[in-house]
C-alpha cells in the first residue's frame, strides 16, 4: 500500500542521527504523515533519471568496528556482471549498476576474516538497496533461517523508485506479448488507468491525455533523457514505466503524462533473438469481405526484428544492437476503389461518380499513376546500437546511437477522391547519448549528454492545380446527398521541416546522513524546427455542378503565393534541490523544490500596427519562471526489513 499527495511548500527536516532520527524530524515525520493520510491515496513508484541502481552499506569486524579496506562484490542476477567496490575509512561502500535489474548477490571479504554473502531485492519503492555485514574472525556455524515470500509484484526492471508518484512499468517481454506496438509510447500509455486517447488526424498523429492535459503536455524519454520522435526495435526495449502523477524535483518541463522507456545493454553472456510478427485483417475482424474491402478497417502488417548482445571484456566492455523493419498494408481509400453501397454511404450516387471519373478522362487529368500503389503502404525500420563501459570501481559509462527512417506511399488520400490526388512522405532522424555514473565516496553523479535530428518531407504526386467539384445526387430512399469531389494536386503538399534538440543533466546525490539521500541537479535543453507548408501553392478551382466542371465554368479560383515558412529555437533550463529521507524500508518521504525556466530565442520583427491597435509589442516573447516546492511519501505496510548477512540497520 503507498500513498502520496499533492505538493506543498517544505523545509527539509533535521538530519538524523545514523540509528535514531531526532526529535524534530520525528515530529516532521508525525506531521506530514497525518497530513497526508487526509487526502486520496496512490500507488508510488517512480524512476530517477534512468535504470541506475545505488547499493550502499557498512561492513562491520568483531565488536562492531568498522573494516576499512574490505572488499565487496555484486553481481546482478538478470544480467551476471559484477562490479567490486572497497569501504572507506567507516567501513561504508557505494555501488551503481546503470543496468542492473533489482536483484543482486553480495559477498563481503577481510583477510583474516570469513567472507559473508547476502542477498538483495528491491520489493517496493525504495531509494536504495541496503546491505549490511558483519565479519568474524573464523567461520560459525549459522542457525537456521525461515525464508517467507512477500506477496507482492515485483517492480519493473528499470525502476529506481521515489516516494510520491504514480505509474505503471512493463518489461520489454511483456508488451511483446500484447496486441500493441511495444516501441509506440501512446500505445502503451494507454495500458494506464487514468490514461485518455485522443484520435489523430491526416496532419497530426494521435496520442494520449492525462488528468485532461492535451497531448503536447507529455513527455517521452529514452534513458532519461527526451525522445520526442522516432522509434527504436522493440528488441532494444528493456522496459517502460508510464508516470501518470509525480512528485520528484528531478522531474519537470511536462504537465502531462510521462512515457519514460529504458533501452537493452550487453550482459556477461551472448545472447540475441530474431522476431517475425503478422498481423492479418482475417484474424482481426470476422467479416472476411468488409476486412479484405478497400473501405474495411483491417490491415496487413510485417515486422521483423532482432537483437544481439554480449561482453567485448568480461565484466568490463559489453555491446548491444538491434534492428527493425516493419511494413503495415492498408486498403487504398479512393474514389475509384468504392463500390455502390459505399458511395451510397458517401452521399454520393454511383452514376455520379462514373460521370465524373469520365469527365476526367476527357480532359486528359489522370485518375492514377503507375507510381502509386495499389494499397496504402507503410514502411519504418530503426536501428539502435550501445556500448556499456566499466572504467573502474568508481566510473561506468554508457553509449549509445540510433536511426530511424520511415515512408508512407499515398499519403493523404481521401475516399471521395482519386488516387492522383494524395502524395508520398519520407522521414529520417538519429541520435546519440552518453551517461557517465560515477562515485565520489559518499556522492553519486550522474551526468548525461544527448543530441537528436528529425528530418520530414512530403511530395505530391501531382504538381498542378487542385480541382474540387460539387456533387448533389438522388440516393436510395429518396434522399438527396451532397458532398464534394477531388482531383488534381494536392493542396497541403509539399511540406519539409526538421527537428535538433540537445540535452544536458547532471545529479549529485550525498548519501549517508541519518538516511538521507540529498541531490542537487540541474538541465538544460536546446530546442531548433524549421518547416515549410506549401498551402495552395498552385492554385485550386471549385465547380458547384457536375455540369459546370463538363462546362469548365470554375466558380472561383485561390491560390496561395508564397509558402509559409517557419523557424525558431527555444531554452529551457531547470535547477532542483531535493532529499530522499528512508526512515526504514517500508517508509520513505522526498521533498524538495525546483525551479524552471523557459524562452525563445528568436524574436519576430516589431509592428507597429499591432502595437497600435492592440497595444501590444510582437517583438516581446513571455519568458516564464516557475518555482514548484514539492513534498510527498510511500509506506508499504508488510515489508520486512532489508536482509543483511549480520549486521542490523546502518547509517543509511
Amino acid at each position: 500500500m503507498s500513498s502520496s499527495h499533492r505538493p506543498v511548500p517544505h523545509h527539509p527536516p533535521t538530519a538524523a542521527r545514523p540509528t535514531r532520527p531526532s526529535a524534530g524530524a520525528r515530529r516532521l515525520l508525525a506531521t506530514l504523515g497525518a497530513l497526508a493520510l487526509l487526502l486520496i491515496p496512490a500507488s508510488a513508484r517512480a524512476q530517477i533519471g534512468g535504470s541506475t541502481d545505488i547499493i550502499t552499506g557498512t561492513v562491520l569486524g568483531p565488536g562492531g568496528t568498522p573494516l576499512e579496506g574490505a572488499q565487496v562484490q555484486a553481481t546482478s542476477v538478470e544480467t551476471g556482471i559484477s562490479r567490486t567496490k572497497t569501504t572507506n575509512d567507516r567501513g561504508q561502500y557505494t555501488l551503481l549498476f546503470p543496468d542492473g535489474g533489482g536483484q543482486y548477490r553480495l559477498t563481503a571479504r577481510y583477510l583474516g576474516m570469513a567472507p559473508q554473502q547476502a542477498n538483495v531485492s528491491r520489493v517496493a519503492d525504495e531509494d536504495r538497496l541496503v546491505a549490511n555485514f558483519q565479519l568474524t574472525a573464523a567461520p560459525t556455524q549459522l542457525q537456521a533461517v525461515t525464508v517467507q515470500a512477500v506477496r507482492r509484484p515485483q517492480p519493473g526492471e528499470d525502476e529506481r523508485p521515489t516516494p510520491g508518484s504514480t505509474g505503471r512499468s512493463m518489461s520489454g517481454e511483456q508488451l511483446q506479448r500484447m496486441p500493441i506496438d511495444p516501441t509506440d509510447p501512446n500505445a502503451v500509455a494507454l495500458l494506464s488507468p487514468g490514461v485518455v486517447a485522443v484520435a489523430g488526424s491526416d496532419t497530426m498523429p494521435g496520442g494520449f491525455s492525462v488528468a485532461g492535459q492535451s497531448p503536447d503536455q507529455n513527455r517521452v524519454t529514452l534513458d532519461g533523457l527526451t525522445f520526442e520522435s522516432g522509434s527504436v526495435p522493440q528488441e532494444a526495449v528493456r522496459s517502460t514505466r508510464v508516470v501518470t502523477s509525480t512528485y520528484d524535483v528531478a522531474r519537470g518541463q511536462f504537465t502531462g503524462g510521462l512515457v519514460q522507456t529504458t533501452t537493452r545493454g550487453g550482459t556477461n553472456d551472448v545472447a540475441g533473438s530474431v522476431n517475425y510478427n503478422l498481423r492479418d485483417p482475417r484474424l482481426q475482424w470476422g467479416d472476411e469481405e468488409n476486412a479484405a474491402g478497400s473501405f474495411g478497417q483491417g490491415f496487413t502488417q510485417h515486422q521483423l526484428s532482432g537483437g544481439v548482445g554480449g561482453p567485448i571484456v568480461r565484466d568490463r566492455l559489453f555491446y548491444f544492437v538491434s534492428g527493425q523493419l516493419r511494413r503495415r498494408v492498408n486498403p487504398l481509400q479512393s474514389l475509384d476503389g468504392a463500390d455502390p453501397l459505399t458511395l451510397q454511404r458517401l452521399g454520393a450516387a454511383p452514376d455520379s461518380a462514373r460521370r465524373f471519373l469520365d469527365l476526367l478522362g476527357g480532359y486528359g487529368l489522370p485518375a492514377s499513376l503507375t507510381a502509386i500503389p495499389d494499397d496504402q503502404l507503410s514502411d519504418n525500420w530503426s536501428t539502435l546500437a550501445r556500448v556499456d563501459l566499466t572504467l573502474n570501481e568508481n566510473h561506468s559509462l554508457m553509449l549509445r546511437g540510433n536511426y530511424q527512417g520511415s515512408l508512407q506511399e499515398a499519403f493523404r488520400t481521401r475516399a471521395l477522391a482519386v488516387p492522383s490526388y494524395g502524395g508520398e512522405q519520407t522521414g529520417t532522424g538519429g541520435g546519440a547519448m552518453a551517461t557517465l555514473s560515477s562515485v565520489f565516496g559518499m556522492f553519486i553523479n550522474e551526468a548525461r549528454a544527448s543530441w537528436s535530428r528529425d528530418e520530414r518531407a512530403g511530395d505530391p504526386y501531382l504538381y498542378m492545380p487542385e480541382g474540387r467539384v460539387r456533387v448533389t445526387s438522388e440516393l436510395d430512399g429518396g434522399a438527396t446527398g451532397v458532398t464534394t469531389l477531388d482531383f488534381g494536386g494536392n493542396p497541403a503538399l509539399p511540406t519539409a521541416g526538421t527537428n535538433t534538440q540537445l540535452e544536458l543533466t547532471d545529479e549529485l546525490s550525498l548519501l549517508g546522513i541519518g538516511g538521507h539521500r540529498f541531490k542537487l541537479g540541474g538541465m538544460l535543453a536546446y530546442n531548433a524546427f524549421s518547416t515549410a507548408t506549401s498551402s495552395n501553392a498552385y492554385g485550386s478551382y471549385a465547380y458547384n455542378s457536375l455540369a459546370d466542371f463538363a462546362d469548365n465554368r470554375p466558380a472561383s479560383f485561390t491560390r496561395t503565393l508564397q509558402a509559409r515558412e517557419r523557424e525558431g529555437a527555444s531554452l529551457a533550463a531547470a535547477v532542483y534541490l531535493g532529499d530522499t529521507w528512508r526512515r526504514s524500508r517500508a517508509l520513505q518521504l522526498t521533498y524538495g523544490v525546483r525551479l524552471e525556466h523557459d524562452r525563445y530565442l528568436d524574436t519576430p520583427a516589431r509592428n507597429p500596427r499591432v502595437e497600435e491597435l492592440f497595444d501590444r509589442r510582437t517583438d516581446r516573447l513571455p519568458t516564464e519562471w516557475r518555482l514548484s516546492p514539492r513534498v510527498g511519501f510511500s509506506w508499504t505496510l508488510g515489508l520486512p526489513e532489508q536482509g543483511a548477512a549480520g549486521g542490523g540497520p546502518g547509517g543509511f
